[in-house]
Order: C-alpha cells, then structure tokens, then sequence
C-alpha cells in the first residue's frame, strides 16, 4: 500500500515537472514575443522597405494615361489590375506618366498626362506632408496579417510617406516647378471603386453649363517615387 502511494506520489511530482516546465516555456515564448513587438521600429522597417525592397517592383508600373482611360471607362476591369487590402473597396495601383502642369497649389500639381486633352487629371503631390497607404499598398510588399498590431501597421505608412516628402518631393521642389513645365513621374495612387461614378477623373466636380469654371477639377491622387522635370 505504502509502495502504491510512494508511486502515486512520484507520479504526482512529474506530471507537475513537466507541467511547470511546459508552462514556463510558453511564458518565455510569450516574453520574447513581446520582446520582439516592443523593438519593431516602424521608421526602420519603413527604412529597409525605401532601401532594399521597393525597387524590385518599379520595373513595370502601369502607364499613367491608360489607367486614367480604364478608370473613366471601366472600373471594373481598372479594379483587376489594382492591389487590395483585404476586403478593402480602395485600390492601389503602381502607375508612371509625363505630362504638363497646369497649376502649382501648396498641396500638389495639377498635371494633364492625356495627350487629346489639356485640362489635368492627376494632382501630383509635392507637399509638405502626405497622408493615405498608397505606396505601402501598392507595392505589394507589406503583407498585413504578419503584424498583430494594426496601429504599427499603419505606422509604417506614415514613416514611407516621410520618406517621400524628405528624398522625393523636397529635392524635386528645388527646381522650382511652375505652369508649362514638363515632369516625368512614378507613382503610387489609391482609388476607391466609385470614384469615377459620378464625375471622370479630368473633369469638373458639380460643373453647370451657367458656372463651369466655378467647380473643381476630380483629380487622380497620385504620391511620387520618382519624380523629375523633362
């Protein structure tokens, strides 16, 4: 009886051993997994993706005018040519043009990339901040079901876009862009899928026949990875 307990026992202290054993695994698991969320650095990571990855998906961006003409035309077939986040209804799109700025405003330039018509199609951005995931989405590149937090997902964005302004937009500036210059473009651009529903990219947002000057242009919003003047 005594032999029976003494086993009861010993077994007892194993299945505890292994038990405490598993269960200070799994803290440790647990602890450097934190670790590890708390030393990601969206600037960095934003950093190595600019630096080391970006490039490899530039090689063929979508030709600017063309884009514009599905967008005005055919959503649907422009949507199958976007990259979509989840079930997102917003699309991004890697797209290059030249064409001739009409407008210099403090948030953008107009430009006309369509060669049969001269008003703009697509606000350029050069200014001082940016906003939106076009260039982070559009690459292709940030999968985001590998970060847990969303907030550091977005955070990557925001350090991409801080990076355009800084060795994108604030070099091209120096040139001094003004109204008639030519410029040459790669770019990322977000489109929702009603977009054009109402007004086509190009033309005037509630325009009447009594006031079209009035209104203003519906624009393809368009954050530069490279940028130049012709």
């Amino acid at each position: 009886m005594k032999r029976k307990h003494l086993l009861y026992v010993i077994g007892l202290a194993a299945l505890a051993l292994v038990l405490g054993s598993s269960l200070e695994f799994r803290r440790l698991d647990e602890k450097r997994a934190e670790e590890r969320t708390a030393r990601f650095s969206p600037a960095e990571y934003a950093r190595d993706f600019w630096d080391n990855r970006l490039a490899a998906v530039l090689d063929h961006p979508q030709p600017a005018d063309e884009l514009i003409r599905l967008f005005n035309t055919d959503m649907e077939a422009a949507i199958a040519q976007g990259r979509t986040l989840g079930h997102s209804r917003v699309h991004a799109y890697l797209l290059a043009g030249s064409g001739r700025v009409t407008a210099v405003q403090k948030d953008g330039l107009l430009v006309s990339v369509l060669a049969d018509d001269p008003n703009p199609e697509i606000l350029l951005c050069t200014g001082a901040y940016i906003s939106g995931n076009a260039v982070r989405d559009a690459s292709g590149l940030v999968d985001v079901s590998a970060f847990s937090d969303t907030m550091k997902f977005n955070r990557i964005s925001a350090e991409i876009n801080r990076i355009v302004v800084q060795e994108v937009i604030a070099p091209f500036l120096e040139r001094t862009p003004q109204v008639g210059m030519s410029v040459r473009f790669l770019g990322a651009a977000e489109v929702a899928e009603d977009a054009t529903e109402k007004t086509p990219f190009g033309g005037r947002v509630g325009a009447t026949h009594a006031s079209p000057v009035q209104a203003s242009w519906h624009l393809l919003r368009v954050v530069p990875i490279r940028l130049e003047v012709e």
